[in-house]
């Protein structure tokens, strides 16, 4: 026989009874970390989660809606670590505390960093919607740590020139180019010492 006889992967728990909307995108999760975003649709879900091709259409009404979902969950995820990192920095080592946190996040789930930061689906996301919402979000926790320190007028340029520098190191890391921790770039620069 070829694989497990009820046509599950080996060690992955399907659906019981529960929230079918978050059983699948919790799914979709593994399955992103595992093969990329790219490997996901709503009939293998189905199938790891033990239930009918049509079900996952009563919580997502196509592919894109269940990645905006888990792409959502990312930026709530990510925004939370670095929200928890600023206020463990304190007001002189919140901004290289966060740096920390965001190459932490970026290395550990690099293929939902991707469809984060590397997809269409933020650019292409709603005014309002919820993965909006979530990604602003994200991008306001640096712009606050940055605003004791940085001219008011200078405070969104200055964010979105770290956050490139941060976004650049982990996806350089991702492709191959950088091979040490990124941790030991972010201690070692000078961009994210207090002034």
């Amino acid at each position: 026989m070829n694989g497990p006889p009820n046509g599950k992967a080996p060690g992955r728990a399907g659906y019981h009874h529960g929230d079918l909307r978050r059983a699948l995108v919790r799914i979709a999760r593994e399955q992103i970390a595992e093969s990329g975003a790219h490997a996901v649709s709503l009939a293998s879900l189905a199938r790891l989660a033990g239930v009918s091709q049509p079900a996952p259409y009563r919580h997502f009404a196509d592919r894109d809606a269940l990645l905006e979902a888990v792409t959502t969950e990312g930026f709530e995820e990510f925004a939370a670590a670095l929200a928890a990192a600023a206020a463990a920095g304190g007001r002189d080592g919140a901004l290289k505390a966060m740096a920390l946190a965001y190459v932490a996040f970026g290395e550990a789930n690099i293929e939902l960093y991707r469809l984060m930061f590397a997809s269409r689906l933020v650019p292409e996301a709603g005014t309002g919607s919820a993965l909006e919402t979530a990604a602003v979000d994200a991008f306001s926790r640096l712009r606050e740590a940055l605003s004791p320190t940085a001219p008011a007028d200078r405070i969104q340029e200055e964010a979105q020139l770290i956050w490139a520098q941060l976004h650049g190191l982990v996806m350089l890391k991702a492709d191959g180019h950088i091979r040490r921790p990124l941790a030991e770039l972010v201690e070692v620069s000078r961009l994210f010492k207090p002034s």
